[in-house]
């Protein structure tokens, strides 16, 4: 049981850090792609649309795989909270992904930020390749 509570608190804490990105003004796409461009001009790397957010700019790439590997890493803790509940997977999806939402709406009321279903559905996708990868694993350590 003292297992339990270990994960839960690790699920709670990590929560509070998305919260606190999502409040953090630091962590805007303006402030974001200003970060991003500098490292990237540092390293070398070069994009078609540097400045903005479009497809092929760093600022959309690191972001939007911030969102796969945050949510990921939520539905994991989640998951290791929940096993071996018969529905810890499912039930570590839907944590993540209503989170997700959850989040996605607080963005909405903070300066500088916009509110993206498309982005909650990175969110969800990112939570299931999670349990995916952890579901495989296991399957061949079982092996």
């Amino acid at each position: 049981m003292k297992n339990k509570w270990f994960w839960w608190g690790l699920v709670f804490l990590w929560c509070g850090l998305i919260y606190y990105f999502t409040e953090s003004p630091a962590f805007t796409g303006e402030n974001t792609a200003k970060v991003i461009d500098h490292i990237a001009r540092y390293l070398g790397l070069e994009t078609i649309h540097r400045e903005d957010d479009s497809f092929f700019s760093w600022n959309f790439i690191v972001r939007k795989f911030a969102h796969l590997s945050v949510f990921g890493t939520l539905a994991f803790l989640v998951w290791k909270a929940m096993s071996p509940h018969r529905f810890a997977y499912i039930g570590a999806w839907s944590f993540a992904t209503v989170y997700a939402a959850t989040d996605e709406w607080h963005q909405s009321f903070q300066p500088g930020r916009s509110a993206l279903v498309s982005d909650v559905m990175i969110d969800s996708v990112g939570a299931a390749l999670a349990l995916l990868f952890v579901r495989i694993y296991l399957r061949l350590k079982r092996s």
